[in-house]
Parts: structure tokens; C-alpha cells; sequence
């Protein structure tokens, strides 16, 4: 069993024809689930996936749940040394966003969450998740590598589940920040005040109430306790 597992993962050299087949089939099981679950990282990727996979097993496969191993190639990568991070210096973050459309849209369905509250406590749906990044990896499909990279900045979204489509919301710094502080404890009414809103802040608190409002109708926003 441990030398089917080696030469599976390509530890070591199969000894038999069925270590050779089972090898392959581990192998092309997992690249194919890359292709399919990472399209965009895969065209870019090109050649080299094939190596980077290769690689992966060696090192990080652990689990044989393929959700799990989509994780432990995403950490794979962000420590790999690799000419491709050189080439598209963007990579990193377009694995992710990839990355974070398929737990979001396998995440658990939670309950109905109370109506918004000042002084309540919010945390995010399991279906939800808050991202930033410095690249516009969420417009790659229509963008070159060159157009990426020169359109380096800050880019800051909401991204949830709607039914059963991944959708995303792009936020401004302050709403981002504002979302982060209530996700992590705060209540709306004290993210408010430490929010940069500036002049503005009696018109923020409009249209937080509004928005804050629509994120639990939504579930994307859960209450707690309710």
C-alpha cells in the first residue's frame, strides 16, 4: 500500500504497469479538476500546469476530497517559486479569486437573520466572503497580461451567493472597511463612528442602513444572537 501511495503521488518510480495506470489516473483526475475549477489560471498556467501539479503531489496532496485539495494547491502556490509569478505577477491573486467563487458557491445555506440593528452584532454568511486585491484579476477573461499588470491598484469587493449563482459586489475602501469592522465585532453603530466618513457621515449612515438592510435580506449579512 505505501509504494502504491509513493509512486501514485509520484514520490518514487512505479515498480508495476497498475502503480504506472493508478499514477495516471491520479494524476489526470487532479489536472483536470484544475482546468475545470481554475479556467482562467489554467490558460495562463499553460505548459507549466502540468509541472506545478506534478509538484503539488509530490508536496502538499494530503486529502482525497478534491474541494480540499483545491485549498491545499491554492497554499501551494502562493509559497511556490516560480518563473510564472515573474511572467504575471497577478497569478497569485487570480488562483484565489477563482479559488473563492467555488467556496462560496459550495458553502452551506444559512437561516433567516433579523431585521438590522444599530447596536446588533453582524457576521458574515459562510456563502459571503470580503476580498481585495491588487490586480483587476475579477476582469481578466477581457484583459491581457500587460493590461492586468498595468492596471496595478486597490480593488475591493463583496462577493456572495445568490440562489445558486456566485455574484460580486465591487465596495469603495471606507464600505469595505466599514463591513470588515462589523464582521469582525463590531457593532454598525461603532464602525460608523471609526469609519473615515468624514462630512458625509449622516449620509453614509442613510445609505449603510439601506445597504446593510439589503446584505440581510440577502443572508449575505447573519445576526447574532437574534
Amino acid at each position: 500500500m505505501k509504494n502504491l501511495f509513493e509512486s501514485a503521488k509520484g514520490l518514487k518510480a512505479p515498480e508495476s504497469p497498475a502503480q504506472e495506470t493508478y499514477h495516471l489516473l491520479v494524476f489526470n483526475r487532479f489536472f483536470d479538476f484544475v482546468e475545470t475549477s481554475f479556467p482562467l489560471f489554467s490558460s495562463f498556467a499553460e505548459d507549466e500546469l502540468r509541472s506545478l501539479i506534478k509538484e503539488f503531489l509530490k508536496l502538499r496532496h494530503t486529502s482525497p476530497l478534491l474541494l480540499d485539495l483545491g485549498k491545499e494547491f491554492v497554499e501551494f502556490f502562493r509559497e511556490a517559486e516560480t518563473p510564472l509569478k515573474e511572467r504575471f505577477p497577478f497569478l497569485e491573486e487570480l488562483l484565489l479569486y477563482e479559488w473563492t467563487e467555488i467556496e462560496v458557491f459550495n458553502a452551506p445555506d444559512e437561516g433567516e437573520s433579523c431585521p438590522m440593528n444599530w447596536e446588533g452584532y453582524y457576521r458574515l454568511s459562510k456563502s459571503a466572503r470580503l476580498i481585495r486585491f491588487q490586480y483587476p484579476v475579477h476582469r481578466a477573461e477581457d484583459l491581457t497580461p500587460e493590461e492586468i499588470i498595468s492596471q496595478k491598484g486597490k480593488y475591493y469587493f463583496l462577493m456572495y451567493r445568490d440562489k445558486d449563482e456566485v455574484k460580486r459586489t465591487e465596495l469603495t475602501p471606507v464600505v469595505y472597511r466599514f463591513l470588515n469592522l462589523i464582521n469582525s465585532g463590531k457593532t454598525p453603530s461603532s464602525a460608523l463612528e471609526i469609519s473615515d466618513f468624514g462630512e458625509y457621515v449622516e449620509e453614509a449612515r442613510q445609505y449603510l442602513e439601506r445597504f446593510l438592510d439589503q446584505l440581510l435580506k440577502l443572508k449575505i449579512l447573519q445576526a447574532y444572537p437574534c
